[in-house]
C-alpha cells in the first residue's frame, strides 16, 4: 500500500497524466511530457495524455464555442478528465508550460480519498499586465489552482461533472477553475514545490521546486528565452530532441549563425560590391577596404582544431563548440602547425592529443591560450554548457562578487551539508596526470589511500570515472555522494564542484575551480572546515559566469565575460559584501 490509498486499494500500476495542449505550443508539452518521462524512475508505469481540442470535438466529447478571453486552448478541457476515466481512479493534470524535477509517483502517493481534487492553493497575482501570448492577464480568486490538480476521478462530487456540464456555456472559466462543484472541504492541499510559479516563489526561501511552472511565459516563447530556470526547460527540450533523433534543427552548422554588428556591416559591404562594383551609388566599398576591414576583423585568437571526431560524418567541417567561439571572438580556425611560433591567443577544447602539447608549450612560453571544456555544474543529461577559461583548464582565481541569476538557471540549488561516513576518491585521467606531470591514476589512488592511513581509519571508497552514458543515468556522481560520503577527494575533477553543490566537503590536490573553498590538504581529513552558506552560495554565482551555452559563445558573451574576469579588476566577493 502506498501513501493516502485505503486499505483494499492497489496503487495504480498505470499513472495517467493529462496535459493541455495548445497547437501552438507543441514542443511546451513534448518537452514537458519528456520531463516527466525522465523525472520517473519507472518511465513504463506512465502515460502521458494530451488534452487536445479537435480530439475532443471529433468524439462529440467537447463542444465548447471558442473561448475570446482563454489564453490556451485547454482551458475548460481538464474538467473532462473525470469523465473520460469512466468517473474512477485517480489521475493528474497539469498545464502544458510545466517541467517535472521529480518522480510524479509521488504525487499520486500524496493521494487522499476525502478528498475530490488535489491542488497547490496559491495567493497568486500575476505581476504581469499581459499573458505571454499578449493577451490581457486578469487576476481572480483561486488562481492558478487548476493549473495541477491531482483528480480523484471516483468521488463522488465528481460525477457532476459530466460532459454536458463542461459544454454548458452558462458555466464559466471563474465556475470550473474555482472548483465551484466542490465543498472547500473537498479541495486538497498539495505543497506548492509541486506548482512551482516562477517568478513568484524564490528558492531557498520557498523551498526547492519539483514541478516547475513558467506562469508568465516559457523559453519556447522569444521574449522569454532567458527566464528563470530556462536551463530546465532547455535540458527537457534537448532530452526531448534527443529521443526524437531529430537533431538537424539545432546542428550548430553556419546557417544558424547570428551575425554581429561588425560581420554583418562587412556582409552588407560585399553585397554592394556586387551589386555595384565602380561604387557609382554605394560608397567606400572596393574590394581593398572589404580586404582590409576583414583582416583587421580576424586573428584575434586562432582555435586549433585538434578533434579526432569526424565532424564530415555530421555535416559539420569542425568543433562546433569552437566555431560558435571563434564566432564570438572574431577568430579563426587553424592547424596547430600554421600557428606554432606566432603569438596569437590559441584556443583548444579539452586536454588530449594536439591540445595538450599546445597548452605545455604556452605554458612554457608564457603565450595566451583559452581551453574550452565541460561546463563546471548543470550539464545534467546533455552537455549543454561548456567552461572557457583564460590560460588554465579550470578558473582558480578568486571568487567574483557575481549574481545569482545565472547559478539558478543551470540548475543549482543549495543543500546543506550532510555527515557522512566513507571518504570517496575519484581518480583524474591518464591524459590529466601526464598533462600535470603527475604519477598515473593508479599511482595516484595508492600515494592517497598511504598518506589518509596516516589520519583516519575511515573506508576508502575509489570511483573510476564511467563512460558519460552511465554517468547521466545508472552510476551518477550523485548518487554516489549521497551513499554515506564523508568527503570526496580528488585531483582536479569538477567532482569536486558536484560535491560542494550535494552538500559534501571535498579535497582538491590539483590545479581546481573548487579550491577556492574546499579543502586542500589531506590532513584535514578530520576537522575539515565548511564553507557557509553565503560562500558557497557565491562560488556558485560566480561560477555560473565561467561557464556559456553556445549561443552565448556564438554572441561573444563568453569572450568578453572570460577577459573580463581575468583582468583582474571586478570585484571580489568576500562576507562584507552581503
Amino acid at each position: 500500500m502506498s501513501g493516502n490509498f485505503e486499505k483494499g486499494e492497489s496503487f495504480p500500476s498505470l499513472m495517467k497524466i493529462f496535459v493541455g495542449y495548445d497547437s501552438r505550443e507543441d514542443i511546451a508539452f513534448k518537452t514537458c511530457k519528456q520531463s516527466i518521462l525522465d523525472a520517473s524512475k519507472y518511465p513504463n508505469s506512465v502515460e502521458v495524455i494530451p488534452l487536445k481540442i479537435n480530439d475532443l470535438r471529433k468524439t462529440g466529447l467537447y463542444a465548447r464555442e471558442e473561448d475570446k478571453l482563454g489564453s490556451t486552448e485547454f482551458t475548460f478541457t481538464r474538467f473532462l478528465i473525470p469523465h473520460l476515466m469512466d468517473y474512477k481512479g485517480w489521475a493528474l493534470f497539469c498545464d502544458c508550460d510545466f517541467i517535472f524535477r521529480e518522480d510524479v509517483k509521488t504525487l499520486f502517493q500524496m493521494a487522499d480519498p476525502r478528498y475530490a481534487v488535489m491542488c497547490v492553493k496559491h495567493d497568486y497575482k500575476p505581476k504581469a499586465g499581459t499573458k505571454m501570448d499578449g493577451k490581457e492577464q486578469h487576476h481572480y480568486p483561486r488562481k492558478n489552482w487548476s493549473s495541477m490538480v491531482l483528480w480523484n476521478c471516483g468521488h463522488e462530487s465528481n460525477k457532476m461533472l459530466t460532459k454536458d456540464l463542461v459544454n454548458d456555456m452558462e458555466k464559466t472559466g471563474a465556475y470550473f477553475h474555482r472548483f465551484s462543484w466542490l465543498k472547500d472541504e473537498e479541495i486538497g492541499e498539495v505543497n506548492h514545490i509541486w506548482n512551482w510559479l516562477v517568478g513568484w516563489y524564490k528558492e531557498p526561501e520557498d523551498g526547492t521546486p519539483c514541478a516547475i511552472h513558467y506562469t508568465e511565459g516559457g523559453p519556447w516563447f522569444k521574449n522569454y528565452a532567458r527566464c528563470e530556470y530556462s536551463g530546465d526547460w532547455y535540458i527537457a527540450r534537448d532530452s526531448y530532441q534527443k529521443q526524437k533523433g531529430d537533431n538537424e534543427k539545432h546542428k550548430l552548422t553556419p546557417k544558424t549563425w547570428n551575425l554581429n554588428e561588425e560581420k554583418e556591416d562587412i556582409l552588407k559591404s560585399v553585397l554592394n560590391y556586387m551589386v555595384d562594383p565602380q561604387a557609382k551609388y554605394y560608397t567606400d566599398n572596393t574590394w581593398n577596404n572589404i580586404t582590409e576591414r576583414v583582416q583587421k576583423l580576424m586573428g584575434k585568437v586562432v582555435a586549433i582544431d585538434t578533434s579526432e571526431a569526424n565532424f564530415a560524418a555530421k555535416g559539420l567541417v569542425y568543433d562546433p563548440i569552437l566555431e560558435n567561439f571563434v564566432m564570438g571572438s572574431n577568430g579563426t580556425i587553424d592547424e596547430y602547425s600554421a600557428h606554432r611560433d606566432d603569438d596569437a591567443p590559441l584556443v583548444m577544447r579539452g586536454v588530449g592529443g594536439g591540445s595538450r602539447k599546445a597548452i605545455v608549450r604556452c605554458w612554457d612560453s608564457g603565450r595566451t591560450f583559452y581551453t574550452i571544456d565541460t561546463g563546471y555544474f548543470g550539464n545534467f543529461k546533455n552537455k549543454w554548457l561548456h567552461r572557457v577559461t583564460k590560460n588554465n583548464l579550470q578558473y582558480t582565481g578568486p571568487i567574483i562578487d557575481r549574481p545569482m541569476d545565472r547559478a539558478k538557471k543551470h540548475g543549482y540549488r543549495y543543500r546543506k551539508f550532510v555527515p557522512g561516513r566513507k571518504i570517496l576518491l575519484c581518480p583524474p585521467s591518464d591524459k590529466v596526470m601526464n598533462l600535470f606531470k603527475q604519477p598515473t591514476p593508479q599511482q595516484w589512488v595508492e600515494n592517497v589511500k598511504v598518506e589518509l592511513k596516516k589520519y583516519t581509519d575511515r573506508p576508502i571508497e575509489v570511483r573510476l570515472k564511467p563512460n558519460r552514458s552511465e554517468r547521466v543515468s545508472t552510476n551518477t556522481i550523485q548518487a554516489a555522494l549521497n551513499d554515506d560520503v564523508h568527503c570526496l577527494i580528488t585531483y582536479n575533477s569538477i567532482a569536486a564542484v558536484e560535491a560542494l553543490m550535494e552538500g559534501k566537503p571535498a579535497i582538491v590536490l590539483g590545479s581546481n575551480a573548487a579550491s577556492t573553498i574546499a579543502e586542500t590538504k589531506l590532513h584535514r581529513i578530520e576537522h575539515l572546515e565548511l564553507p557557509g552558506r553565503e560562500e558557497v552560495e557565491a562560488f556558485f554565482a560566480h561560477l555560473a559566469y565561467c561557464q556559456f551555452d553556445v549561443n552565448e559563445l556564438r554572441s561573444g558573451f563568453a569572450w568578453r565575460t572570460v577577459n573580463e574576469t581575468a583582468s583582474g579588476k571586478l570585484p571580489q566577493w568576500n562576507s562584507k559584501n552581503k
